[in-house]
Parts: structure tokens; C-alpha cells; sequence
């Protein structure tokens, strides 16, 4: 599994994006694993998109062999390989002074977003490569991992914050970059921490998830889940859950049928009584969604719906990652 790095920031984050965007484009074109139409063709797609997210709120820095990017929202106890470049960390910053932070920071933003999440850091990524130029390349996708997580895990991880030294290692001397100028993964909730059963499951599965971001109906419900918490009103955020559910099924007409049956089948397909009761839950599910994305009185609880919605998608993507692959509608039909 490979997705494309679209921004390259190596030894020096003041480089000049404008005159360096068609070099690297031509670059990342041209690399092996874009010589496919479909492949380019989402490329372009990335492109178009990164180069916004990286002019507005996203700066990668590749310097050294090294980098940490610090996490919120979930913890560990021990370190867990995700990929070759990439392992999640235990994280501890609780040795930080306000002013020993922020003496890290060259630039006002980074003071702002260290403040924040210095507080909050539980974990980290430790990324690994030979070169500055392929540590950036790691670094910028990692978040990718972090989104994984957080939808697989059914919480909210921010990755904000680059450090060049692992976090219990930070202080005078050190530099922390900001990743993101946005304050998401800054959660009233706790924490997740990961139990053991779980972290035997990411090292069973994880590549096998990584592998389906390939697939756009799973990178599409992979952030819906994981960002959904990012909008207030629970209207959005059902809005946003269910375009991640109804995105990994086939479904064009009696939606509210199909999809509720797809579902109850896909998740047991072995238990007749479970599939029944899912389908019925599902079904009045979706009155919830159609009423808050057509703006109709909603009866209930409208944040039990959300959360209901979240649980249903995490475990959709949960089932795909045990079996390797999709959904598909035509097995599902009885």
C-alpha cells in the first residue's frame, strides 16, 4: 500500500511551495506506483486537494533520519509497528514547563498549537528513513495512520505537533513544529487505551487495513468516522456518518431497505436472530438520518443516533479489515 505524499518539506519548512510544486509534481507522477489511470487519477485528485491543505494548514518538515509526530486520544503501553517506517509509541510530556515548551517553537503559530497539546500528548509515532526528502514523505502520510486509528478505535487522535527528539526527550534545545494549525484531537473525552487484545489486533490487521485505503468507498468512510466529532451539530455530524455507511454499500434504490439488510447480513452473516434485530435497528436508524440531512422534526435523541451511527460504521470497518476487502452487494442479497 502506498499514498502519495504531496508535500515535501526537507531541512528547510520556509521553502517556496510555488516554485517547487511542478518539480514535485512531475516527480510524484513519474514514481512507480502512479502508473495506473486509476492510481494517477486519484493522484491528481490528492494533488489538487494537498496543495490547498499545505498552503493552509499543513506543514510536513524532513531533516534527519528521525521524526515523532506527537499524538492525542489514544494511549499505549508498549511499542506497536504499524509499518516499516512507522511505530506507535507510549508518550509522556508531563515533564514540560509552559515556558520550556514554547522556548521550542521558532515561529508564533507553533507556540500556540504547543500550549494546546503539550498538555494533552499520550503518544507518538516514531517514523524512520534513509533520507530527509522520504522521512517528509513517511512523516506527511502517517496521518493517514492516525485517521485509521481513530476510526478503527472510535476516538479522536490528534496529530498536531513534530517533534525532532521523542517526547520524554523534549526540552531546551529541542524543536517542536506545528503540523496543523487546526486545534481538532483537543477532546473532552478520554482517552482511548489501547488493551492488549487490541494491540495483538493491530498487529494482526493493520497492514491489511492500510492496504484498503486503496479502495476510495473505505478512505471515504475511514474519515468520516474519524472526523465527524470536528463538526458540532449532531445533524452534521450524522450527515457525515452515514455518507461513510452508505459509501461502502451499492444501494441506488429502497435505500432504507437495502442498506439496513446489506449491513445486518455483511456484520452476521451467521446469526439469523442477530441479522433481524440489526435490520429492524437499522432501519429506524435511518429515519434519524433522513430527518437531520432533509432538516424534519427529529423525535428521540438525536445524540444517541450519532453515536448508534458511529458504532454501526467502526464496526463495518472493523469487518472489512478481518476479511481483506469490501463489501459486496451481490453476496449480501438473499
Amino acid at each position: 500500500m502506498v499514498l502519495i505524499s504531496l508535500i515535501i518539506y526537507c531541512d528547510n519548512y520556509n521553502a517556496n511551495w510555488k516554485n517547487t510544486e511542478k518539480k514535485i509534481l512531475k516527480e510524484v507522477i513519474t514514481n512507480k506506483w502512479t502508473q495506473t489511470p486509476s492510481r494517477r487519477k486519484l493522484l491528481r485528485w490528492r494533488w489538487s486537494f494537498g496543495r490547498y491543505v499545505l498552503r493552509k494548514y499543513m506543514q510536513i518538515i524532513g531533516k534527519g533520519n528521525t521524526t515523532y509526530i506527537l499524538l492525542t486520544g489514544i494511549v499505549v503501553s508498549d511499542n506497536i509497528r504499524l509499518s516499516d517506517n512507522v511505530e506507535l509509541q507510549p508518550a509522556d510530556t508531563s515533564h514540560l514547563d509552559f515556558n520550556t515548551a514554547i522556548s521550542t517553537c521558532s515561529r508564533p503559530d507553533d507556540i500556540a498549537v504547543v500550549a494546546a497539546f503539550i498538555p494533552r500528548i499520550t503518544s507518538q509515532f516514531r517514523i524512520d528513513a534513509p533520507n530527509p526528502k522520504e522521512l517528509a514523505v513517511y512523516a506527511w502520510n502517517s496521518s493517514w495512520d492516525a485517521l485509521l486509528l481513530s476510526a478503527l478505535f472510535h476516538t479522536e487522535i490528534g496529530f498536531n505537533l513534530q517533534s525532532d527528539v521523542p517526547a520524554e526527550e523534549i526540552g531546551t534545545g529541542s524543536s517542536l513544529c506545528a503540523t496543523s494549525l487546526h486545534m481538532y484531537g483537543i477532546a473532552n473525552s478520554k482517552s482511548h487505551e489501547l488493551t492488549p487484545d487490541e494491540t495483538k489486533w493491530i498487529a494482526a490487521h493493520f497492514k491489511d487495513a492500510r492496504q484498503l485505503l486503496e479502495n476510495e468507498r473505505f478512505q471515504t468512510a475511514v474519515h468520516c468516522l474519524a472526523s465527524y466529532r470536528w463538526h458540532s451539530m449532531p445533524r452534521i455530524k450524522l450527515a457525515v456518518l452515514w455518507a461513510g455507511i452508505e459509501g461502502m454499500f451499492g444501494a441506488s434504490s429502497e435505500i432504507r431497505f437495502r442498506i439496513s439488510l446489506y449491513i445486518a447480513r455483511f456484520l452476521h452473516q451467521g446469526d439469523s436472530e442477530k441479522r433481524k434485530l440489526v435490520f429492524n435497528a437499522l432501519k429506524k436508524l435511518y429515519n434519524f438520518r433522513s430527518a437531520a440531512v432533509h432538516g424534519a422534526k427529529i423525535k428521540g435523541d438525536i445524540d444517541v443516533s450519532v453515536e448508534d451511527s458511529a458504532n454501526i460504521l467502526q464496526k463495518i470497518l472493523m469487518q472489512c479489515v478481518v476479511n481483506k476487502s469490501m463489501p459486496n452487494e451481490d453476496e449480501l442479497v438473499p
